[in-house]
């Protein structure tokens, strides 16, 4: 019996969000954290972030935990382990943000040899002002970094020089030993970019390629694999996912990760996903998926966006409009499909998964394929 487009088209949504699904939770935090801890480790832990509830978990799972301190934006997973728990402010610096810095100074005067578990968002949910810096200037100054479109390097580069725990300056504050593990939001080989670096010498324990790995193993033979991280321009970036797609033939499906820079020009709804989903919409009709690992895109309620397979590159009239009025979700939901799910704990930067559809296949190549045969392993 054949199958229509349709029908195939259908089951290919399916797949591509549970490739998606199947990679957070493999990814997770408590998951990937238990590889690295061992019994020597200091039983003293501080937990930063936006993951530190679930890899403070995840190390309570190993390790008899003596003590405990987390600080983490308000709105993210919680831990279930006993702890002193702080909750700051992310994107932006909040009172409670520096709340939660003094705190840990206290916490760090009060006891030896620490286990730290870092993990990104960091950089706003706890800080300390580094004088002559008020902080008032620290949370000014935070605000226009993160609407500039600068990289990330660039931001926590500016970061570190207002802060008194940032760029290394919390391993003065130790008394003892310390230890600390990273589970990265940011480039390859930048763990030190990770809530700013507040420690020196840190293992990472995931990042994006972890991420983007993790994806292509589920697909199996058919992953195509961007090896490098796309963290450019956005429009830029769009514009080379689209060049790779239209490089894929039979049943082929590319991965990818990242995080591109969006520029803040307007107040409207959107993130980073929902904008490169618009964006790479009007330079290719290909299948695609442009979603967070930590579930939450910017300020659009979504974890990002399912793209179907179109005939010809379009967007809705307007769409340029929208995207520089910082609205990109308003046209992202026209075209695709938002991605619902809540705040994963997960923080290894974005996934891009891309695939053209047997009617693309075909007008590119007779002998195309439509089916992605998934290996779920």
């Amino acid at each position: 019996m054949s199958t229509s487009h349709a029908d195939e088209d259908n089951r290919r949504t399916v797949d591509l969000k549970a490739i998606y699904l199947t990679t957070l939770e493999r990814c997770a935090p408590e998951v990937l954290v238990r590889e690295h801890v061992d019994a020597g480790m200091p039983r003293n832990v501080v937990a930063i972030g936006k993951c530190a509830g679930s890899l403070l978990d995840g190390v309570a799972s190993v390790l008899e935990i003596e003590s405990a301190f987390v600080a983490i934006p308000d709105g993210y997973k919680l831990p279930a382990t006993q702890t002193e728990l702080h909750t700051g402010g992310h994107p932006h610096i909040t009172a409670a943000s520096f709340a939660a810095g003094r705190a840990l100074l206290e916490y760090l005067r009060t006891h030896e040899d620490i286990l730290f578990v870092i993990s990104g968002g960091g950089s706003a949910c706890v800080e300390v002002a580094l004088a002559p810096y008020t902080e008032s200037d620290v949370a000014e100054a935070n605000a226009r970094l993160i609407a500039s479109g600068m990289t990330i390097g660039e931001i926590n580069r500016e970061r570190r020089r207002r802060s008194a725990i940032k760029g290394g300056r919390l391993a003065s504050y130790v008394r003892g030993r310390a230890v600390t593990l990273v589970y990265s939001d940011v480039s390859t080989n930048a763990a030190y970019d990770v809530a700013s670096g507040p420690m020196p010498g840190p293992m990472v324990i995931a990042d994006n390629t972890t991420l983007v790995r993790t994806a292509a193993q589920i697909i199996g033979d058919n992953a195509v694999v961007v090896d490098e991280q796309l963290e450019g321009d956005v429009l830029h970036t769009a514009r080379e996912l689209a060049a790779r797609a239209h490089t894929l033939d039979g049943p082929r499906m590319l991965v990818a990760g990242g995080e591109p820079t969006v520029a803040v020009k307007g107040d409207g709804r959107g993130g980073r996903c929902s904008e490169l989903a618009v964006r790479f919409a009007l330079e290719s009709a290909c299948e695609a998926l442009f979603a967070s690992s930590d579930g939450v895109d910017g300020n659009s309620g979504v974890a990002g966006f399912y793209l179907p397979p179109r005939q010809r590159p379009s967007a809705p009239a307007g769409a340029e409009a929208a995207l520089n009025a910082s609205n990109s979700y308003t046209v992202a939901a026209q075209i695709g499909e938002p991605i619902t799910i809540a705040p994963t704990g997960n923080n290894l930067r974005d996934l891009f998964l891309v695939a053209r559809s047997q009617a693309q296949g075909s007008q590119a190549n007779a002998q195309a394929s439509t089916t992605v045969n998934l290996a779920f392993r």
